[in-house]
């Protein structure tokens, strides 16, 4: 089956399901797949036989694909047409459309690794708004609600993948004939839908490869037309039998062995099922190995799949495995006057670099979000495409997780040399509404255990073009309900320019909390007593929608605050309060819970009045977080404090401190007052690393803390200690695991699941 070229509609690249998803201009017409031929077969040359190369899917051990290439170039064996299957798709796109050796050698790096192998959008490309959640619930599930509870379909987000093959094949447009290329192409894929291998032959080389790199479970299926695509392997990983369709004479093919069976390979449902999708793709590969002249088979013994970053030795063992077939190679090389215009005709068919742009097309689920992404676009036009500004434009439009967004080129007949923007923006499938699931854990030997299950639900565009309804529970040692409406306003004070993500907005809530707190005489429990509060307020904001929030706005809440279990000599508390408040969020951390490098600072003026049970009293309180890196190590000094002007505000409305990274030896609010400070430095060095498509580490560390408690009906308490273990960032949050040791007698073994306290 042959998959024909695409003219002038667009189809969205179906959703990964998670805040990193993207959509992929693709530009059939429904209906059209089954109307137009096969692509023909592309010219050959003259007087000599047509020799063509089949490129065999594998992982990263397909760049051992490279050092054929090379061996093929140095020994003057010409390429007439290529086949590839996902990797081999990759690899014999990019060799198919112009890239030298040593480019191909070095297209995989690790800014490209970390960008392509992701298992969620990065913390830096997401809204204010889904930051501030990643950190409230970092291991959380993402299901969709829109047809039903829907997960994502797919251990990777794509929007780096997509981003990686657009930028590589920016000068081909989604019309391009793949007989027209340098050297003529063919990418395979599995349509999902129909049950069969399929073809590209023309139409948009991204769409080619990333339909047939699609790894099932690794990447989510492309979508075009109706068709979900996957990686071709599943059904013809070695594409002999495409080459011999193209009309090839001499089939040459770059074949990868299977891998023994590992000593632990088969002692997990995960391996099992990865060693039987190898064995399954090894029995097809087989079939197609007897349809090729030579194969050329790389010892790839001690590489695994994953090796992305070992590009140039496995193109080393590539170039081996060519050199020991060098006897059946060798008949097809062409003399050096030959080998010259053999090359001088294909460079002939590079394209030139892209004019200036001549236009933005912009496909949206709804004229708001067209009118939107025109106005973000449009400073682009007639400037040369910039593929980083494109992907940074998309990004802005993907951060907040609402849409799917991504782009393609063109070029009309009559402005050739000037590309066309086509921008695709659209729903997502599954949502919203989005739920997040997740836990946090916080527990300390000789303490009380915090366990709470959390989910956080949001639905944007709610009542309005922008806006959003965002409501959190909490449930186990305490209950919390909120809810929140973002209301953006258009303008205000001459600020709100579409074209800016940013801008003024309104936000009421409402919230209840049901949480307990134990009471403490010097290092003995006395009571427990029960806080709970429900009331609501709003703010006026300003946000720049990434690193920065600033709210002014005023609260009104009911309290009650009574003994639940033991005796205490505090009194009960129960009425209204009021506050109002100015809050300002400035944060620039790469990560949310383990940072690298960056600043995050939290800092609240706020004055309590007309309260229960308390005076009044002005409150202020600010964190800090710096975080650097050298080598392994990584440098993080917190400062946290806070003040009510030492006024004899009630015990509800109390500052506390103790706990995990709250002065970690104490149990967890042991300390109570109306004012504090709390000083963290501490030091982590990277031990060992998650595999990197998970881009989490393990690191062994310590931290400092000295912290002081006072208020006018209390002594003064200063409390010093050291905490030192292990933390790891996992894929269901950071776990963090050690003793801490501090004055006053305290110690604790402490353990965190989810954010770290």
């Amino acid at each position: 089956m042959q998959v024909p070229g695409q003219n002038s509609g667009t189809a969205p690249r179906a959703s990964s399901g998670d805040q990193g998803g993207s959509t992929k201009t693709a530009n059939a017409a429904p209906g059209e797949l089954a109307a137009l031929a096969p692509a023909p077969p592309p010219p050959g040359p003259v007087g000599r036989k047509r020799i063509g190369l089949a490129l065999g899917g594998g992982g990263a051990l397909a760049m051992s694909e490279i050092g054929a290439l090379q061996w093929f170039e140095e020994h003057h064996i010409p390429v007439d047409m290529i086949a590839g299957t996902s990797m081999g798709s990759m690899v014999g796109a990019l060799y198919s459309t112009g890239k030298t050796i040593d480019e191909l050698k070095v297209v995989m790096n690790d800014d490209v690794f970390n960008q392509v192998f992701r298992i969620a959008s990065s913390y830096k490309s997401r809204s204010f708004r889904r930051r501030e959640d990643s950190r409230e619930l970092p291991n959380a599930l993402t299901v969709g609600l829109k047809h039903g509870v829907s997960l994502r379909n797919s251990v990777l987000t794509d929007q780096g993948l997509n981003g990686f093959l657009d930028r590589e094949f920016l000068r081909y447009d989604d019309q391009t004939e793949f007989n027209s290329l340098p050297i003529p192409f063919r990418a395979l894929s599995t349509d999902l839908t129909d049950a069969k291998p399929v073809t590209f032959a023309r139409g948009s080389l991204p769409d080619a490869v990333r339909a047939s790199v699609s790894l099932p479970g690794v990447y989510r299926p492309f979508e075009l037309n109706g068709h979900e695509y996957v990686d071709g392997g599943v059904l013809e990983n070695l594409p002999t039998r495409t080459v011999r369709d193209m009309k090839a004479d001499v089939v040459l093919a770059v074949s990868l062995p299977l891998e023994p069976v590992g000593k632990n390979d088969l002692n997990s449902i995960l391996g099992v099922l990865a060693r039987s999708f190898s064995v399954a793709i090894e029995a097809n590969e087989a079939a197609s190995r007897k349809l090729a002249d030579v194969v050329i088979m790389p010892d790839i013994a001690g590489f695994s799949a994953t090796d992305y970053l070992r590009t140039k030795e496995l193109a080393q063992k590539g170039y081996e495995a060519a050199e020991k077939q060098k006897a059946l190679l060798m008949p097809y090389a062409l003399s050096d006057a030959d080998w010259a215009e053999y090359l001088a005709e294909r460079n002939a068919k590079l394209h030139g670099p892209a004019g200036t742009l001549l236009q933005v097309r912009v496909k949206a689920p709804n004229e708001d979000t067209q009118h939107v992404v025109e106005a973000r676009f449009r400073g682009l036009l007639n400037q040369p495409v910039d593929t980083k500004k494109v992907e940074a434009l998309l990004e802005d439009i993907r951060s907040d997780g609402r849409f799917d967004a991504d782009y393609s080129v063109t070029y009309e007949t009559r402005n050739e040399h000037r590309p066309v923007l086509l921008v695709t923006v659209a729903d997502k499938k599954t949502g919203p509404p989005f739920v997040l699931v997740g836990a946090n854990i916080e527990a300390q030997t000789g303490g009380v255990t915090r366990a709470t299950i959390e989910g956080t639900i949001i639905d944007q565009d709610f009542l309005g073009y922008g806006s959003e309804l965002r409501g959190h529970v909490k449930m186990g040692y305490e209950t919390n309900l909120d809810a929140e409406y973002y209301r953006k306003l258009p303008t205000l004070f001459g600020v709100g320019d579409p074209s800016h993500p940013g801008g003024f907005f309104i936000a009421p809530r409402l919230a209840f909390t049901r949480k307990p707190y134990q009471i403490y005489d010097g290092n003995t429990r006395v009571a427990e007593r029960l806080l709970t509060t429900f009331g609501g307020g709003g703010d006026l904001a300003w946000s720049d929608q990434r690193k920065r929030e600033l709210r002014a706005g005023w609260e009104v809440k009911t309290i009650s605050w009574h003994e639940n279990i033991g005796q205490d000599t505090l009194p009960d508390v129960k009425g209204s309060a009021q506050r109002a408040r100015i809050r300002y969020v400035y944060d620039e951390q790469d990560k949310a819970l383990v940072p690298q490098f960056g600043i995050r600072v939290v800092s609240e003026g706020a004055y309590l009045y007309n309260a229960a049970g308390s005076v009044s009293a002005p409150q202020i309180t600010t964190s800090v977080s710096l975080a650097h890196t050298f080598s392994k190590n990584i440098v993080i000094l917190g400062l946290d404090g806070g003040t009510m002007f030492n006024r004899n505000v009630g015990q509800p409305y109390r500052f506390t401190l103790g706990g995990p990274m709250r002065l970690s030896a104490s149990v967890i609010d042991q300390y109570r007052g109306t004012d504090y400070f709390l000083v963290q430095p501490a030091m982590l060095r990277r031990i060992a690393s998650l595999p990197q498509v998970l881009g989490q580490s393990i690191y062994a560390g310590a931290v400092y803390e000295a912290g002081q408690m006072r208020g006018p009906d209390m002594r003064t308490i200063t409390r010093q200690d050291v905490m030192f273990g292990v933390v790891a960032e996992t894929p269901i949050g950071i776990i963090s695991i050690g003793p801490a040791l501090g004055d006053g007698g305290n110690q604790r073994l402490v353990f965190t699941l989810g954010k770290l306290f």
